[in-house]
């Protein structure tokens, strides 16, 4: 009987590397430190790979130096069954072990069936033009942050992050619909300069640990955040969740009348 010997392929390694020319990456991928997707170049991922961020704090701020930029175009298209992961290298994960995968000055990235974990921001979008579908974002510090992008955020996951998701639009076209946010602790937080050319409805709002809305200290104007299901039917307890205008007068109010009286069904990355 003949018993193979042959031994799984070693994890692919970046060391603060710049990708140059398009590249395909699939199986174990560890990155250390800030790596970057050149313009005009393309990295795409295959379903089922694994990229661990390896821990590095090189300035001291405790959170981990892992990143990575992409200035190209990134195709990151997982399967339900296989999905792509962005995850911790360390033995003991937790939230802020590494930076980032941020698209910036990019157009036609398009990332699903992916898993965001244990970041600072899982995923950022910035001056991008972008999708994200059916994705998972969990134990980070800001499941996602965008500011002046194009970008379609739905049926995905935020779960158990200290904010699901920072934005700061500056006039971005953005569309955040039938996701399901739960057990975050502040689930949204436009910082500034926002405004509802960002659409977000039909999402599943529940379980927000301190807020489900919470305006940052310069966002003054006010946002559209109706239809979406807060996990009450009780309109006392949607008001409570909400930190605006009605808590601090120097703030914009958040809209959220009409809202949903019950969940949002074929919602979320399992399209409930």
């Amino acid at each position: 009987m003949c018993v193979s010997t042959a031994r799984a392929a070693e994890p692919l390694t970046y060391d603060k590397a710049y990708i140059t020319k398009d590249t395909t990456w699939s199986g174990t991928v560890i990155l250390r430190g800030q790596n970057v997707v050149k313009r005009g170049v393309t990295l795409t991922i295959l379903p089922g790979t694994v990229v661990k961020f390896a821990w590095i704090d090189d300035d001291g701020d405790n959170i981990g130096d892992g990143e990575l930029t992409v200035e190209g175009r990134l195709v990151a298209n997982g399967t339900k069954d296989a999905l792509i992961t962005f995850t911790s290298a360390q033995e003991k994960p937790k939230s802020k072990d590494w930076t980032f995968v941020q698209i910036s000055v990019s157009k036609g990235s398009e990332v699903s069936y992916c898993k965001f974990e244990y970041a600072f921001s899982g995923l950022q979008v910035h001056y991008s033009t972008a999708t994200v579908r059916d994705c998972i974002f969990q134990h980070n510090f800001e499941g996602m942050r965008f500011s002046t992008t194009d970008v379609v955020i739905e049926h995905n996951d935020f779960l158990d992050n200290t904010y699901g998701i920072r934005y700061e639009s500056h006039g971005s076209r953005t569309t955040v619909a039938r996701n399901n946010f739960k057990g975050n602790e502040k689930t949204f937080f436009p910082l500034q300069k926002s405004s509802s050319t960002v659409t977000i409805r039909d999402n599943n709002i529940e379980g927000s640990k301190i807020y489900s809305v919470v305006l940052g200290q310069n966002q003054k104007e006010d946002l559209d955040y109706s239809n979406n299901w807060w996990g009450s039917a009780d309109p006392s307890e949607v008001e409570a969740g909400i930190f605006d205008k009605s808590k601090d007068e120097g703030l914009g109010k958040v809209k959220w009348e009409p809202f949903l009286k019950a969940r949002v069904a074929d919602c979320g990355s399992n399209h409930e």
